[in-house]
């Protein structure tokens, strides 16, 4: 698993960048929203990474947060969604947008994305709605690099969902523990009492 590349850009176009890691030089295919952030050509660069593996080939795709690179992959869970069109999401929607879409159920909106039809948005919209919180936190995430710091009780969710409870769950169940005046209490303790409130 190659977590991220940290090197310098030596090109971009709004699918495609090339970084050299000490002269070792990646090709990755990149979103709009990813293009947009990155530095210009000959600057250090770091770029998070997703490799996509397929019988005939291997392709690296790139994301400029971790965020970004969370929601390609719960996308290209979704039958019907591959890596490309994944990409075609994040570039055709900012992901607050992509976010409040999935969460309040608007196929209409998702559909104005090219590649995805009505099945498929109704079909994104039942297998995420789930994963994807209104906070602009995904399953999986982490806190974004140079983010404010993560609190116990974000650490306690994120553990939560990697337990397999849902998102809005997790929320319900914590907010339960620090009714009872858990608040003060360690990520583990809160994960127990958590736990047993569900």
């Amino acid at each position: 698993m190659i977590e991220y590349l940290n090197g310098q850009l030596r090109s971009k176009t709004p699918t495609f960048a090339a970084i050299d890691v000490h002269g070792v030089c990646f090709g990755l295919s990149i979103s709009v929203a990813t293009y947009e952030r990155l530095p210009d050509v000959g600057e250090p660069a770091r770029i998070f990474t997703h490799l996509h593996v397929r019988e005939d080939r291997l392709a690296l795709f790139g994301f400029a947060e971790e965020r970004e690179r969370a929601m390609f992959r719960l996308l290209i869970g979704v039958p019907g969604i591959g890596p490309h069109l994944a990409q075609a999401v994040l570039s055709g929607m900012a992901l607050g947008d992509l976010e409040q879409a999935i969460c309040q159920g608007c196929a209409a909106e998702l559909t104005a994305v090219k590649g995805i039809g009505r099945k498929t948005a109704e079909r994104m919209i039942l297998d995420l709605r789930d994963k994807v919180t209104p906070s602009g936190r995904w399953a999986g995430d982490t806190e974004p690099t140079g983010g404010a710091p993560s609190t116990p009780e974000a650490e306690a969710e994120k553990a939560l969902v990697a337990l397999g409870v849902s998102p809005a769950v997790a929320r319900k169940a914590l907010a339960k523990v620090r009714a009872a005046g858990g608040s003060s209490l360690s990520v583990q303790d809160m994960i127990k009492l958590a736990l047993r409130e569900r």
